[in-house]
């Protein structure tokens, strides 16, 4: 039997090249980098060149993200069934030059309504993207080293996420210094994410895999697979990983949105410039997602030597006592609080993490890219839940109140976990006692 290929510790699928596996990792990043991007630097965007009302920031943000997913709820089923139809290739760099344009045309908006429809753009581009990015994790590697490949993916988002802001976001304060207006320096800080987005959609098309996993004739036709999401649900495992999703796109999206709004209010109250506080939290993130770099592999190790569910009962404890910990927050760009700050960014990569390999594991492989996309869409509704409340809450309670609301929904996931986890393993030790016996 000719032994898979190796990407350093990951064995590698049938036809599978190191370059394919490269090239995702690669992907994985600059993607990452562009959403959480979005998420952080918009507050630039209302404060600088909408002149936005500090009051109004929360609400309109939390809007925005609500358009954004009700846009990808209608394009992520479609573009999951088309990752298994015509492959994962094409989708991808459709939904990478789509994110570009919005980034392009973003620091144009002389309003918010033009905000909402370039929204209509990186919505439909974050949907294709996401979904076959996240298809082809698992289709890449061996499973006995999914845990180990995710890991390494995750360790690309990281790097992409410290990219965004402390490259992409110290701009602005880089160009202040030279004597650039707050605008200006908002246009060159969305313009070069634009510039490195159609970059990495040629890449894409020279380093992904073409084609899907399955050979054309075992191609499910379109009607099928419209349904395969609904059905893979009845598998409890596949049903966690569905309302896992929920809590791990939407942590990513509110620490993201709402973390980013607190530390540019937090810096007008210590009397610091929007530059300087974006400054200050990008280097808070820079510690935040250091740390979770050099645990991803760690836990991507854990993945693949647990069951996969065990795997997701400790990410949801972390994340849930992350979370629910922002109550005593006092300030993003305090240093003294990075300890809390540090646990809800593993709490939010362990989740991620758990979740995609749980969902890989169970799902069949004729209808992965299915499965996943509505795995997509249960974490596209949460962030609809979470942003929109979760804006409210922030406007009307305070900036902690958006982080409790979701570290309250992944403590009552976690007994449902368990309760799965138990059910598994009481069944199992029956079966060993039948067999015994």
């Amino acid at each position: 039997m000719t032994e898979p290929l190796k990407l350093g510790p990951v064995e590698l699928a049938p036809g599978v090249t190191r370059l394919n596996a490269a090239t995702k990792l690669y992907a994985s990043g600059v993607t990452i980098a562009a959403l959480t991007g979005m998420s952080i630097l918009q507050g630039f965007i209302l404060t600088e060149h909408l002149d936005v009302p500090r009051r109004a920031q929360g609400t309109l943000s939390g809007d925005l993200s609500f358009w954004t997913e009700i846009v990808m709820l209608v394009a992520l089923l479609p573009a999951g069934i088309l990752a298994d139809r015509i492959g994962r290739r094409p989708v991808y760099i459709t939904g990478v030059l789509l994110i570009a344009l919005a980034w392009g045309l973003y620091p144009f908006a002389t309003s918010t309504t033009e905000l909402f429809i370039y929204r209509t753009f990186y919505g439909a581009g974050v949907a294709a993207a996401t979904g076959t990015l996240a298809t082809m994790v698992n289709d890449y590697p061996l499973n006995s080293s999914r845990g180990k490949y995710i890991g390494l993916s995750a360790m690309m988002n990281v790097l992409g996420t410290i990219f965004a802001a402390r490259i992409i976001g110290g701009i602005p304060e880089q160009m202040g210094k030279l004597g650039y207006s707050p605008v200006e320096s908002g246009t060159v800080m969305f313009l070069s994410m634009t510039v490195l987005l159609v970059i990495t959609a040629v890449i894409a098309r020279v380093g992904l895999m073409a084609g899907t996993p399955v050979t054309a004739k075992e191609r499910l036709p379109a009607r099928q697979l419209y349904g395969s999401g609904l059905r893979a649900g009845r598998n409890p495992r596949i049903a966690i990983s569905y309302f896992s999703a929920l809590a791990a796109r939407s942590d990513v999206v509110v620490k993201g949105l709402f973390l980013s709004l607190w530390a540019i209010q937090s810096g007008r109250e210590l009397n610091i410039s929007t530059g300087e506080a974006m400054a200050r939290y990008g280097t808070a993130i820079a510690v935040m997602y250091a740390v979770s770099f050099f645990s991803a592999p760690a836990f991507g190790w854990f993945i693949d030597r647990v069951d996969r569910m065990t795997a997701m009962c400790v990410a949801l404890v972390v994340a849930a006592g992350g979370y629910l910990s922002m109550y005593f927050l006092t300030s993003p760009v305090d240093f003294r609080m990075l300890p809390l700050l540090i646990i809800m960014t593993l709490g939010t990569g362990f989740m991620v993490k758990a979740q995609m390999a749980l969902v890989g594991e169970e799902a069949p492989v004729k209808e992965r890219g299915s499965v996943i996309a509505t795995a997509q869409m249960f974490g596209a509704f949460g962030i609809l839940v979470f942003t929109v409340i979760g804006g409210r809450l922030f406007d009307a309670w305070g900036p902690w109140a958006p982080f409790v609301l979701v570290g309250g929904y992944q403590a009552v996931l976690l007994v449902g976990a368990l309760l799965v986890r138990f059910r598994s393993t009481t069944r199992s030790m029956a079966a060993s006692m039948r067999a015994a016996n």
